[in-house]
């Protein structure tokens, strides 16, 4: 398979994933598609496609977007894609709210949390991706689904 279709089959299966992660990380839609695009335009730019493809992907996301973050103040949108015709109002109030309750956390246990719960990505790939030992990538998670639990006990009372 030639480099280009790999790039684009990649695109297609993750783009969801890697828009959710960086509007993680921008708080902001153009935010979150520029890192995207600006991942993807380093990846073409490379003679020959990294062995672990996901991760490095990730990795220009989330670089890219820190960039970013760096050169404006981020602003609050909603963290998931709730335009979806194919969601019910229901669902899309609870999807709404479990953003809002992520963007209460620290921006490294919201991060962990949506690569873990979200992208089903290991510890140890988190923790290869921010280039932070595992243990510390264990306790942002730890500590971040601790305060979610605290957070809906709260608004449960």
């Amino acid at each position: 398979m030639k480099r280009i279709e790999k790039i684009r089959i990649f695109y297609q299966e993750n783009k969801k994933a890697l828009y959710t992660y960086a509007l993680s990380l921008t708080r902001n839609r153009e935010s979150a598609e520029d890192a995207m695009h600006t991942a993807f335009c380093k990846l073409l730019n490379r003679p020959m496609l990294p062995i672990s493809l996901r991760p490095y992907v990730f990795r220009c996301v989330r670089n890219a977007a820190i960039d970013d973050w760096r050169g404006r103040e981020a602003s609050k949108e909603a963290l998931f894609d709730l335009e979806a015709p194919s969601m019910l109002p229901e669902d899309r109030a609870l999807w709404n709210q479990i953003g809002e309750l992520l963007f209460e956390l620290s921006g490294d246990e919201r991060e962990t949390i949506i690569l873990k719960a979200l992208h089903e990505f290991t510890f140890q790939e988190i923790a290869t991706l921010r280039r932070t030992p595992i243990r510390t990538v264990i306790s942002w998670y730890r500590r971040g689904l601790e305060k979610l639990k605290n957070m809906i006990g709260e608004e449960v009372k």
